[in-house]
């Protein structure tokens, strides 16, 4: 709820998917009257990726547990596949016929009872190949879509369970052992808060490469650095899709020019962030590559969409098809495993990403392994330690109903008194809930709440008492990509939906494959997250020994369902403060209230007794929004609350009057223009006419704040203000505490005259050469004008550090008893 000109608006995410609606509704009706190949690729690809993708999932497994490799082609599950297909197509022809006036008999209507699975659930056992093409040959397509039809034909060819397939390649032949040596590795959960072997190794490695950066960048000689003192630095790098992706990429060539990245321990992200982070280490642009290299490489790859014909080009000819679709094709395969809309994306969003921009650099499957990404660390420590982040939002089994239920009778509330009252019973069964943290690094992967860790290589296998059940290949980057990007998979249901006027001329059967794989768990989805998680093998299963505070069951349970942690909080703060940081370098490109990430990052210091986090920092309360009354946007006490309801509302608010403005400004980009519908009157008004004109694009970021704004905490009782505005080392000397940079995503006039980073949507599918060129540069200067006050920064925390190790030396030898001379 906010004030707008002296209306009261209250949102929600009903709210929020008409303004996506009225957003791609412009779209749809300019697509409707000239269909382009991207159009017909996002209908029928990603469609047939999404009822080959769950499809493959088998829920048998062999003795003691252990899982098996492909699936029996039984007679029995032949037929009920057989009649499925059968029933498929007969649905298809019987729309076809029903279209033309053309009736069906009986028997064609008892027929179409025979289909038992629908979407992404439809395909349970081994599928021969002549079945499949006359299956897409029974289809109808229009005569425009030849190229189409064939490419989707062999995709499906490609998802087949029979010899000579892909799938067979992939899932029922013995593993590459040069690629996946994990395969004959046995892994088990690690129980404590502490930070495992690898990583402390990595830890004392990095230090001593950091002594020479960092005598360079302090400007002493290195005699004078001691290893021990060197602050440990961290980036925390948002979430925002591409644009904070391209805003990791400048701030990470900032800091390569500037020297900080040398100096630098920790690199994290969250959603868009992760993407940079993972193609910087995989390998796909060289090791340890220049930071230039890879802007280059992600310029060239994302001037696509993913919805581009070349996608799936990629995905139905080598050596592309296998390495893309392999990650896929053997979640699908795990016992028990469910394939969702957020791998498919995940699938997607690597066909940019991580096929290579060089043609003379070939695709190699272990570009897609977080563990290899170890090969950077281990022995050179070339590079700051990669952390991705997600969360899991654990609501108990018992409440899950009860919450469903008063969600659905909240949006549907025609009344104030009854949406209140819904509202505060919402809120009820939401503090039952809780949140929990997850990380990936190439180490190790786990949650701090539980106190369990496994080998990244590990994850995706089924875990019992603290042992996995079956060796297994580790969980393909192309998995990963969409868990900690899952919050745009509900921006792709929302554009499917306003598609579905061009896509009904799509092939009868397609479009209702597509239709279901949309809508199978879009009630679900709606009553209970507005961002997808992906479920994974619960690697604490049977476990005993966790930590206190857990969800309760959770030990009990066979999955966990991951996503993107933008869900929770924008910027990846928790996963740093456990690692004792003395410094943290906030590279924000969030649209949403930033506020709400100081606040919840607050919370979590006073529950957990870190008392180094820096009291008070915060956001300004008040945001200045002008609008067209002249007044300003007073945030209320409620939307200040940290409850779930509250930061829904506010999410859902700052979301959708960024997606009217985008809507708005690409309106009138000539790079991006919609044509003008002909057939619309004078007078009349189309659906983001409709949308109240009382809201407005407003600034993300308000004048309060700076480009570089620098909080330090205190263990002691220091009553002076944690905001450091001149940054005098006497003056500090008495702050101990953790050291916070805050850098947002801000216009900068002077490097960039009239470029608002803000104008490239969150929810963009390509950015141009031109736009991701800006992005780039926008976070380089920003982090450019800050440097100067970091330095300065590590300079009086270096000082803080070796005194207190001084300090430390000192009480140790006066400790020690004076030598006689006798002795």
């Amino acid at each position: 709820m906010r004030i707008l000109g002296g209306a009261r608006v209250v949102l929600s995410r009903r709210a929020l998917a008409r303004r996506h609606a009225a957003f791609w509704a412009k779209k749809s009706h300019a697509t409707t009257r000239s269909i382009s190949p991207i159009i017909w690729f996002t209908a029928a690809g990603i469609s047939v990726l999404g009822v080959l993708g769950w499809a493959l999932a088998s829920t048998e497994s062999g003795a003691e547990g252990k899982m098996r490799m492909g699936f029996a082609a039984d007679d029995a599950m032949e037929g009920r596949k057989k009649s499925v297909l059968e029933g498929l197509m007969r649905k298809g022809e019987s729309r076809e016929k029903a279209a033309s006036g053309v009736s069906e008999d009986g028997e064609g209507g008892n027929d179409n009872k025979t289909i038992v699975h629908s979407g992404l659930s439809f395909l349970r056992s081994a599928l021969p190949l002549d079945t499949i093409t006359r299956v897409t040959s029974s289809w109808t397509w229009p005569s425009s879509l030849t190229t189409l039809q064939s490419r989707v034909s062999a995709l499906m060819l490609e998802y087949s369970l029979g010899p000579g397939s892909l799938y067979d390649e992939v899932v029922n032949a013995p593993p590459d052992l040069d690629v996946n040596p994990e395969c004959e590795w046995d892994a088990t959960v690690r129980l404590g808060e502490e930070l495992c072997l690898p990583e402390r190794a990595f830890l004392r490695q990095r230090k001593r490469r950091m002594r020479t950066a960092f005598a360079k960048l302090m400007g002493v000689p290195v005699r004078e650095v001691h290893e021990d003192d060197i602050p440990v630095v961290a980036l925390a790098c948002s979430g925002g899709g591409y644009r904070a992706m391209f805003n990791t990429v400048g701030s990470l060539l900032a800091a390569q020019n500037s020297g900080l990245l040398d100096v630098t321990t920790y690199l994290a992200g969250i959603s868009g962030s992760c993407w940079a982070i993972t193609t910087l280490y995989s390998g796909v642009v060289g090791d340890a590559p220049p930071i230039e290299r890879l802007a280059q490489h992600l310029s060239m790859r994302v001037q696509k969409s993913y919805f581009d014909m070349e996608t799936l080009d990629l995905m139905t000819t080598p050596p592309t098809n296998k390495y893309l679709l392999s990650g896929l094709m053997r979640k699908a395969a795990a016992p028990g495993a469910e394939v969702s809309l957020v791998d498919i994306y995940g699938t997607l969003i690597s066909s940019r990403l991580f096929v290579p921009s060089d043609p003379n650099t070939t695709v190699d499957p272990r570009f897609l392994s977080l563990h290899r990404f170890r090969r950077l660390l281990d022995s050179s420590a070339s590079l700051p330690l990669p952390i991705l982040t997600g969360v899991m939002h654990d609501i108990p089994p018992a409440a899950q109903q009860p919450l469903k239920e008063v969600r659905q009778e909240k949006e549907t509330a025609v009344d104030e008194e009854t949406h209140t009252r819904l509202g505060e019973t919402e809120q009820a069964i939401e503090s039952l809930s809780s949140w929990l943290w997850f990380e990936w690094t190439p180490y190790e992967v786990g949650c701090d709440e539980l106190g369990a860790w496994i080998p990244s290589w590990s994850l995706g296998r089924r875990f019992d008492n603290g042992r996995n059940l079956e060796r297994r290949p580790e969980l393909s980057l192309t998995i990963l990509a969409g868990i900690v990007s899952s919050a745009f998979c509900a921006t792709l249901q929302d554009y499917f939906r306003e598609m579905q006027p061009a896509l009904r001329t799509l092939p009868a059967g397609l479009y209702d494959w597509l239709s279901d794989v949309i809508d199978e768990r879009k009630y679900d989805m709606q009553v209970t997250h507005a961002i997808l998680p992906t479920e994974l093998p619960n690697f604490v299963k049977n476990m005993d020994g966790l930590r206190e505070g857990g969800p309760a069951g959770i030990a009990q349970r066979e999955t966990l369902g991951l996503m993107d942690a933008g869900a929770l909080i924008n910027v990846p703060y928790y996963p740093l403060l456990r690692r004792n940081v003395d410094c943290i370098i906030s590279l924000d490109a969030s649209v949403d209230s930033q506020d709400l990430h100081f606040q919840r990052i607050e919370e979590y210091a006073l529950r957990h007794g870190l008392k180094t986090w820096p009291k008070g920092a915060s956001w300004p309360t008040a945001v200045m929004d002008p609008n067209p009354q002249g007044g300003d946007v007073v945030l209320s006490a409620e939307e200040r609350s940290s409850t779930e309801e509250a930061a829904g509302r506010r999410l859902a608010e700052l979301q959708e009057t960024e997606l009217v403005g985008q809507a708005e400004r690409q309106g009138r980009s000539s790079a991006r223009d919609i044509p003008a519908p002909t057939s619309r009157k004078a007078g009349t008004s189309s659906a983001i006419d409709a949308i109240d004109p009382m809201i407005t694009a407003k600034s993300p970021i308000p004048p309060p704040i700076a480009g570089c704004t620098i909080w330090i905490g205190s263990t002691g009782e220091d009553a002076t203000s944690s905001k450091v505005e001149v940054l005098d080392e006497q003056e500090l000397a008495n702050k101990d505490g953790i050291g916070v940079v805050y850098t947002p995503q801000l216009a900068n006039d002077r490097a960039l005259p009239g470029f608002n980073p803000f104008s490239v949507s969150t929810f963009r599918f390509e950015i141009s050469k031109t736009e991701s060129d800006k992005l780039v540069r926008l976070g380089e200067v920003n982090l450019q004008e800050g440097t100067e006050k970091i330095v300065s920064l590590l300079r009086i925390m270096w000082r803080r550090k070796r005194r207190a190790r001084l300090k430390r030396l000192m009480i140790q030898r006066l400790s020690q008893p004076y030598p006689h001379a006798w002795e």
